[in-house]
């Protein structure tokens, strides 16, 4: 490579062209651009505060309940219990079909 190359001689010509008013386009879009983000003509309406608030209230709702013990106390049975009920409410035919497939099983009786 040449150590004596002169930077003069290259000129000051572009060596890109651009279309006529391209740069002037350019400024106007970035100024509307930023003329809708500062000052946008219709105020947008944040719902994300309204849901935060809301989820909150019946998070907190549901924690006094909890803590109250504000809901009414159910019957609490045993799942033996819940077996026998459900056993009794069969129709004979299905209670003794059971019993027998009971009997019969090879995992229960060894």
């Amino acid at each position: 490579m040449s150590e004596d190359f002169d930077f003069n001689r290259i000129g000051k010509r572009m060596p890109y062209t651009a279309p006529k008013g391209f740069l002037d386009d350019i400024e106007t879009n970035v100024w509307e651009t930023i003329k809708d983000e500062v000052m946008p003509s219709k105020p947008k309406r944040s719902y994300r505060l309204w849901y935060s608030i809301s989820g909150g209230l019946v998070a907190a709702s549901v924690a006094l309940l909890l803590v109250f013990n504000a809901l009414p106390e159910r019957h609490k049975t045993t799942d033996f219990e819940s077996f026998e009920q459900a056993f009794f409410q069969l129709s004979s035919a299905d209670q003794n079909y059971l019993f027998t497939v009971y009997q019969d099983d090879l995992f229960i009786n060894e």
